[in-house]
C-alpha cells in the first residue's frame, strides 16, 4: 500500500516536475544536506510512492502541453481564412461604411470593416458657440493588402540573379613631373 506524502516529498516531486534538477529540488523543497544530489537519488529511487506521485504530475503536464498545442493549432488562421481576410481589405470602399446622409457607420459584420485602420469622431465648437462634430475614417491601404496575398499565393515571379565576375589589374607607374620621372616616388 502506498504511503501518503508530506509536504516536502509532494514539493520535492513539484520541483523535479517543473524541471529542476534533483539537487535542487530537494534543497528548495527544504530538505538539507552537505551533498543534496546523492540525498534526492536516494529519495527518489527509494520511495516508490514519491515516484508514483512524480510521474503522475510528469503525465499531467504533459497532457495539458498537448492540449494547449491543440488549442493554439485550433485557434490559428488557415490560409485560406487569412487569404479572405486580404480579399475583404483590397476590395472595401469608404463608400461601404458611409451611409447616404454622410455618417459614417460601422458594421462589424461587413467586410469592409476589416479594412478599418482608424476611425474617430472629434466634437469642437466653431466661434459662435455652435457644434461642430468632425469623423474621419481612413481604410488600410489595399495595394499592401494585394501584395501580401501576392506573396501568400506566390505570384511574384521568382527573382532573377545575376552573377558576375571582374578581374582588376592594377598597374603602378612612378609619377613623372614636368616631363621627367621621379624617382623617390617610387621607393
Amino acid at each position: 500500500m502506498a504511503n501518503k506524502l508530506n509536504a516536502r516529498q509532494k514539493l520535492f516531486c513539484i520541483n523535479m516536475a517543473s524541471g529542476m534538477s534533483q539537487a535542487d529540488a530537494y534543497t528548495n523543497a527544504g530538505y538539507h544536506s552537505e551533498i543534496p544530489g546523492p540525498q534526492a537519488t536516494e529519495l527518489l529511487h527509494t520511495n516508490t510512492s514519491i515516484q508514483a506521485y512524480l510521474n503522475r504530475l510528469i503525465e499531467s503536464k504533459r497532457q495539458l502541453t498537448i492540449q494547449k498545442s491543440a488549442e493554439i493549432v485550433s485557434k490559428a488562421l488557415s490560409k485560406e481564412e487569412k487569404r479572405g481576410i486580404l480579399a475583404d481589405i483590397a476590395r472595401a470602399q469608404l463608400t461601404d461604411m458611409i451611409d447616404d446622409a454622410g455618417n459614417i457607420r460601422l458594421d462589424k459584420k461587413s467586410p469592409a470593416a476589416r479594412a478599418l485602420k482608424e476611425w474617430y469622431k472629434k466634437h469642437r465648437l466653431d466661434k459662435y458657440g455652435n457644434p461642430i462634430v468632425t469623423s474621419s475614417v481612413k481604410l488600410i491601404d489595399p495595394i499592401t493588402a494585394i501584395m501580401e496575398d501576392n506573396k501568400m499565393s506566390g505570384d511574384y515571379a521568382p527573382s532573377k540573379h545575376m552573377l558576375a565576375s571582374y578581374n582588376v589589374n592594377v598597374k603602378i607607374e612612378p609619377k613623372k613631373r614636368h616631363g621627367v620621372e621621379d624617382t623617390d616616388a617610387t621607393e
